[in-house]
């Protein structure tokens, strides 16, 4: 049962659901870059993302990218909020992006994290028992200048959903404070160039040379700072849209593989069952 449930359809798309059972639809939004953020307000449940679950209970936050299958599971009064967005609004056009993300603009910081957090292990970010209350208050605030025609409205939830993010950044930079500040602008520019490119067939050379670093470099940077090399990162963000285009389109396996930056659909299938533990064929069939 969707508990409140608002949004408009100005120039900037933005959903938000409060949501108390499993059975809702992800925020409809037209086509673009769709991030979600998913709050748990009470309760206890699941969390899907990708080919994970999670626990979720009281204060955990959950950031989920465009391309990833999610799916929420109730139980014991889950009560959650899900707040759907574009990032066209926060970021602008390439070049003021480069200058934000260089300048530390909170917003797209925490656009980087929703790329980060992906290396397994715990997906949520927690908040504070103490803070809980003026976390549900931003939500709420969201939700009531989404419901109203009122003069300024669109201009005000735009400027509420940034400083949620604020917060979202803010709560993600203690998570990720072992990391050096001088290495975050290389490692968004990192994600950035694989969430550009990876349905190409690029490898650590081009993603070195797109930020003017030497691979060793790069793949001691990224390992050291992530877990992951850039190789993994490009072969994590094509499963999951493989993963996406098996479940939502009718493509064969063989175009999803060209789709996503492999010519030979043997490497492609061997990938995906490493990744996955399945062949896509299989894979599609049991999701």
């Amino acid at each position: 049962m969707s508990l409140n449930q608002q949004g408009f359809s100005g120039r900037h798309p933005l959903r938000v659901q409060r949501i108390g059972s499993d059975d809702q639809p992800r925020p409809t939004l037209p086509q673009g870059s769709r991030f979600e953020i998913a709050y748990v307000e009470t309760g206890e449940g699941r969390q899907r993302i990708g080919a994970h679950t999670y626990k979720a209970s009281a204060g955990d936050l959950f950031l989920i990218a465009p391309w990833e299958i999610r799916h929420f599971g109730c139980q014991h009064g889950l009560i959650m909020w899900v707040v759907a967005f574009e990032t066209d609004p926060l970021t602008g056009s390439a070049a003021a992006a480069e200058r934000d993300v260089l300048s530390g603009a909170p917003e797209d910081q925490s656009l980087a994290y929703f790329l980060r957090l992906q290396a397994g292990g715990e997906r949520a970010l927690r908040v504070e028992t103490s803070d809980r209350a003026g976390w549900i208050s931003r939500f709420h605030s969201l939700a009531e200048e989404l419901a109203t025609d009122s003069l300024g409205c669109d201009a005000a939830a735009q400027a509420l959903l940034k400083l949620l993010l604020v917060d979202v950044a803010r709560l993600a930079q203690l998570r990720f404070a072992h990391q050096s500040p001088p290495t975050r602008p290389i490692l968004l520019s990192v994600f950035r160039y694989i969430e550009q490119r990876f349905r190409a067939p690029i490898g650590l050379a081009d993603v070195a040379k797109a930020v003017a670093r030497s691979p060793s470099y790069l793949t001691d940077l990224v390992r050291r700072e992530t877990g992951r090399t850039v190789q993994q990162w490009i072969i994590h963000r094509r499963m999951a849209e493989a993963r996406l285009l098996l479940l939502e389109s009718g493509a064969r396996v063989k175009d999803i593989g060209s789709m996503i930056g492999y010519d030979d659909t043997g490497h492609f299938i061997r990938q995906f069952r490493r990744a996955n533990g399945l062949t896509p064929h299989r894979w599609r069939l049991q999701a």
